[in-house]
């Protein structure tokens, strides 16, 4: 099996909004991920993983986001910024070598 890593993402990025207030709500990107996390099997690890891996790029836009004032667009995430996720998180632990194997010869 091959995964499509565009489209991976692509369909990860549209489960999150376009536009999150992080100055109202400091868990405000976390509340979303638990929504989204919770939407799909836990047995699906390839969406299970990419969720994290989008909500872990997502930190430093966040970060910006609070020390500007401003909203948080997390469609500004770019797949360089999800696949080195992605990828640090097939490299932490060997649980994960079928998957990162599959993930590097996509």
């Amino acid at each position: 099996m091959t995964i499509d890593k565009i489209a991976l993402f692509e369909t990860t990025k549209v489960l999150w909004p376009e536009v999150v207030q992080v100055s109202d709500n400091a868990n405000a990107t976390y509340d979303i991920y638990r929504k989204n996390e919770g939407a799909f099997s836990l047995d699906d690890d390839w969406r299970q993983l990419a969720l994290w891996a989008f909500h872990q790029a997502l930190a430093d836009h966040e970060r910006q986001a609070l020390a500007k004032g401003v909203p948080l667009y997390p469609h500004g995430v770019t797949f360089d910024e999800f696949d080195a996720w992605m990828r640090a998180n097939l490299n932490g632990d060997d649980c994960w070598l079928d998957e990162r194997a599959e993930y590097d010869h996509s």
